[in-house]
């Protein structure tokens, strides 16, 4: 009776644990998935999406500019990107600051933090700014990863991106609000030479010609690409 007893909680708790350990597996261009050693220590990177954790963030900025990632693009602080050191690349995840509850929706996309002990996410400076936490160094957030975002993240820049590098210049963070949450207005670029030419002086005339021209479109001049960007 004894044994019996025991094989039932043995069967009862495997039950539990199915129940509760679904997981969304890596799919699409996710890379670094491999075990990889950095500073004395080795890192496991999982392989699917799932996470949510409460930890120190920390945020890097202008230092780190114009320097490759992990995943080989280039680190713009401007940027709503972070660096995580085993979450997959790319991942979705929701930050929020538990000082304010302010939360935002990003791209990790990079590795890291390593020089800090206790601090598991490492953000991009524009990702710090919007949390309010870029003058509170560390701060403690709340990440919760978005697995069926992220898998479709993933898809899309392997089915669409040539080495992971989107034709028209988008970061992976605006290819996510653009093409999986579609809450963004959809964008095209167009060359400097594309640009509606603007003289530094005009008359009445001419400013209401140049009106009508852009009375439904916006453009400006995308600072990581110098391209115009034109939201239609």
């Amino acid at each position: 009776m004894h044994f019996i007893n025991k094989i039932s909680i043995i069967v009862v708790g495997a039950l539990l644990c199915g129940c509760g350990a679904h997981k969304t597996y890596t799919g699409g261009t996710s890379i670094s998935s491999r075990p990889y050693y950095c500073r004395g220590s080795w890192y496991y990177p999982q392989n699917y999406y799932e996470y949510d954790k409460i930890g120190l963030a920390s945020w890097y900025g202008n230092d780190f500019a114009g320097k490759p990632k992990a995943t080989g693009l280039i680190f713009d602080p401007n940027d709503f990107t972070a660096a995580h050191r085993t979450l997959p690349l790319p991942t979705v995840v929701k930050v929020t600051n538990l000082r304010n509850g302010r939360s935002i929706i990003i791209v990790v996309d990079d590795r890291g933090p390593y020089t800090y002990a206790g601090r598991i996410i490492d953000l991009s400076y524009a990702t710090a700014k919007a949390l309010d936490l870029h003058r509170y160094r560390p701060s403690q957030v709340r990440i919760q990863s978005l697995p069926e975002d992220s898998l479709k993240l993933s898809n899309y820049i392997k089915n669409h991106c040539k080495n992971r590098r989107d034709p028209y210049g988008r970061t992976w963070t605006e290819l996510y609000y653009q093409e999986i949450r579609k809450t963004m207005p959809r964008t095209k670029h167009l060359r400097k030479n594309e640009l509606p030419r603007v003289p530094s002086k005009l008359n009445a005339t001419k400013q209401r010609i140049l009106q009508k021209q852009q009375k439904n479109q916006h453009v400006h001049l995308c600072k990581r690409c110098r391209k115009a960007i034109v939201y239609v």
